[in-house]
């Protein structure tokens, strides 16, 4: 298996679930930091929000966004999907229903036509496993591996 293969069956062995991570939005000059709860899938991470909530204006004004996890970081670009009933959302949907079974029916309001399906189309990232480091190029679809000793204490 090549070595970008390989770290994006890291990136789904780790994240293919329902994650708490930090997404970074900009507003003007200003960055702005949040907990929101993702799943990767596809090069990309997916995050149920509202329309109207500060990081979905921010990231009207300018998609680039970054996102951060212990040791993982990466940088991508925000996409609103729009609302989870429409029909392009169905399949999407219900696998999000059921990734982020733990809230999803208590805190995601379908029937507001505000909320809304973030998609963060990833442009590069930074991952680190127990051993390797990958730095991941998605545009050109590579990746580097090294060896990587995690010595930080959370």
């Amino acid at each position: 298996m090549d070595t970008f293969n390989e770290a994006l069956d890291e990136l789904a062995r780790m994240y293919g679930h329902d994650v708490a991570l930090s997404l970074a939005t900009v507003a003007g000059e200003r960055p702005n930091l949040r907990m929101v709860n993702a799943y990767y899938k596809g090069r990309a991470f997916y995050i149920t929000t509202y329309a109207l909530s500060h990081k979905m204006q921010e990231i009207a004004q300018n998609p680039h966004v970054a996102l951060c996890h212990g040791l993982f970081i990466a940088h991508g670009r925000g996409v609103n999907l729009g609302n989870p009933l429409e029909a392009v959302n169905r399949e999407l949907r219900e696998e999000l229903r059921e990734v982020f079974c733990a809230f999803y029916a208590r805190h995601v309001n379908e029937d507001d036509p505000h909320t809304c399906i973030l998609r963060v189309d990833l442009d590069d990232a930074i991952l680190c496993t127990a051993d390797t480091r990958y730095v991941i190029d998605f545009a050109r679809q590579s990746a580097t591996r090294e060896p990587f000793i995690n010595d930080i204490i959370y």
